[in-house]
């Protein structure tokens, strides 16, 4: 933590980057190891008892900004919440601009031992991702409410939930473009989920229905080139031309599908959590564990889909094998 703009407490001086300082473990307060080690306490123990806390009382503060509410991303200058471990726009972890935590890894601004690692690596493991558990997201449903109800992979949803709600920015969810609706049902978003993957089914079963004919004739034994494919494709009937057009639009459909899905996920998700935690804080007076069952992942019915569709996929070389 950079006490620069601190005085120490027994002599009076201020604080200078390189200067040895130690810092009380009980209320914070920094001091010159030489100042401190000369009385062998800490300047305010008489406050101890108290609950005194270095930064909260009006008589030790120096530097009123130490007391805003806000942190200033070091890479995109945006204004962040006291607390927060990464900002909520670009995700540059905020804790990267600790300088006397990056200076001396080993001990934290409270003075305890992190085991060898600072407080950046740390925060990285926060299931929360700097977000207060108490914070409302939307709907009166709190930060803590939700990861307990998305339980996978947490800490990336917090961060791209917040930044939904403070800057309607979203992340494109290329698990959502890879799995398209089996993904949605994955978090068990089942109608919406159930409806997308039926549709991706439908397209592709009317592509392998419009193209398996045409196929065998373009990739026959006597198709060697790309003109030899032009010369078949052209000598086809208007009609398996026009079958051929709409089997390539019914693939571009279901790539601009997937598009959409892997776009807008994480929103359908954000709104979904949201709408199933009021649901049961609704229904219930002791939510906690309703929001622990009916949340989290279904891989059982993703798995499924995606093997439907895999089986449609190979179908018409499953049924070439057989003729």
């Amino acid at each position: 933590m950079n006490f620069s703009e601190y005085k120490c407490p027994v002599c009076d001086k201020q604080f200078k980057d390189g200067d040895d300082i130690v810092v009380c473990p009980i209320c914070g307060a920094p001091h010159h190891r030489e100042c401190y080690e000369a009385d062998n306490r800490c300047a305010f123990s008489d406050k101890h008892d108290e609950g005194f806390e270095f930064g909260k009382s009006s008589d030790t503060q120096e530097n009123p900004d130490e007391q805003s509410d806000v942190i200033i991303c070091p890479r995109c200058k945006s204004e962040n919440q006291k607390g927060m471990f990464y900002c909520g726009k670009c995700g540059f972890p905020l804790g990267a601009q600790d300088a006397q935590s990056q200076q001396n890894p080993q001990q934290n601004p409270q003075g305890m031992p992190f085991s060898g690692f600072g407080t950046s690596f740390s925060s990285a493991f926060d299931p929360m991702a700097g977000v207060n558990p108490q914070e409302d997201m939307g709907d009166s449903v709190t930060a803590g409410e939700i990861s307990k109800f998305v339980q996978k992979n947490t800490p990336y949803f917090i961060r791209v939930f917040n930044n939904i709600r403070l800057f309607s920015n979203s992340r494109f969810n290329f698990c959502g473009f890879l799995f398209g609706g089996a993904y949605l049902l994955y978090r068990k978003m089942y109608k919406l989920g159930g409806i997308l993957s039926a549709v991706m089914i439908l397209i592709t079963t009317a592509e392998l229905f419009l193209s398996y004919n045409i196929m065998q004739e373009l990739y026959s034994d006597s198709v060697t080139s790309y003109s030899d494919m032009f010369k078949v494709i052209s000598n086809l009937s208007v009609d398996k031309q026009m079958m051929l057009v709409f089997a390539a639009l019914f693939s571009i459909l279901s790539f601009l599908l997937r598009i959409i899905i892997g776009a807008f996920a994480n929103r359908w998700y954000f709104a979904h959590c949201k709408s199933e935690i009021k649901k049961i804080k609704q229904a219930t007076d002791n939510p906690q564990k309703d929001i622990e069952a009916k949340g989290g992942v279904n891989l059982a019915i993703a798995i499924s889909v995606m093997a439907i569709i895999v089986v449609i996929n190979e179908l018409p070389s499953l049924m070439q094998m057989i003729q």
